[in-house]
């Protein structure tokens, strides 16, 4: 009776130890996803942002006014999508020559603005 006891006890041991050693590979497991998922979400964002679009510069130069050019149509030529509007470009062509109005002269050199991609 005895020896049946000490038996009992014994397998009850080894079950309480299996599922401890079970429980902590499964919690090792879901750490180590749990882990991958994080960093890996990581990695694809940075994979992703290495083939983005180069950024764009800003440049300047100079253009001659021609008969029938309006500060509007000069900026729906030169603006991109870092304005906001084309009246923001008519603006910045305005500050960027003392211009106080929107009149501008056959012959009349103005500086504009432009963007252009990067070369890698």
């Amino acid at each position: 009776m005895m020896n049946a006891h000490r038996l009992h006890a014994a397998s009850k041991r080894r079950r309480n130890v299996f599922l401890k050693k079970i429980m902590l590979v499964v919690t090792a497991l879901v750490l180590v996803l749990g882990i991958s998922v994080f960093y890996g979400t990581s990695l694809v964002d940075a994979h992703d942002s290495s083939y983005s679009v180069a950024p764009e510069k800003k440049y300047y130069k100079s253009i001659q006014i021609t008969s029938g050019d309006t500060l509007w149509n000069i900026a729906e030529e030169y603006m991109n999508d870092e304005y906001e509007s084309v009246s923001d470009y008519i603006m910045e062509i305005k500050k960027i020559n003392g211009l106080v109005s929107d009149d501008i002269q056959e012959g009349q050199y103005l500086t504009v603005a432009y963007f252009d991609t990067e070369s890698k």
